[in-house]
């Protein structure tokens, strides 16, 4: 199921590859969040990294889309996973479960500040493989 232990692999496809972001501590919110939801939960984001994995995207705008810049979301009911795409990888850094109308900007902040600490460690990692 993974690469490696660093950057474990949620699902990989013939168009695109779905991964957890890795924090600069190395913990991965992502993965913690999904492990933690029951297994319908479960189920039902496995369907849409699966559809995003095999076909490159996710037709329905209400199960996929854009909430700022380079941060988008997986969305089924009240299930929010955020996500960044690098290349033919699509990161998973957070989740949460919504309970008001409106979007926590909090959790896009937190996707945002994960998606920064992923990169700069990619490109710590690449440097020191030169």
């Amino acid at each position: 199921m993974s690469r490696d232990a660093d950057r474990p692999i949620v699902v990989r496809g013939s168009l695109r590859t779905i991964e957890y972001a890795v924090c600069a501590n190395g913990s991965m919110p992502a993965r913690e969040f999904i492990e933690g939801m029951d297994e319908s939960g479960q189920r039902k984001m496995a369907t849409l990294f699966e559809r995003m994995a095999k076909h490159g995207n996710v037709p329905n705008r209400e199960q996929f889309k854009s909430v700022r810049e380079k941060i988008f979301e997986f969305k089924k009911h009240q299930i929010r996973v955020f996500c960044f795409r690098k290349g033919d990888r699509w990161l998973l850094t957070n989740g949460y479960k919504k309970k008001k109308d409106k979007l926590d900007q909090g959790e896009i902040d937190r996707a945002e500040r994960i998606m920064r600490e992923h990169l700069e460690q990619e490109a710590k990692e690449k440097k020191g493989r030169r």
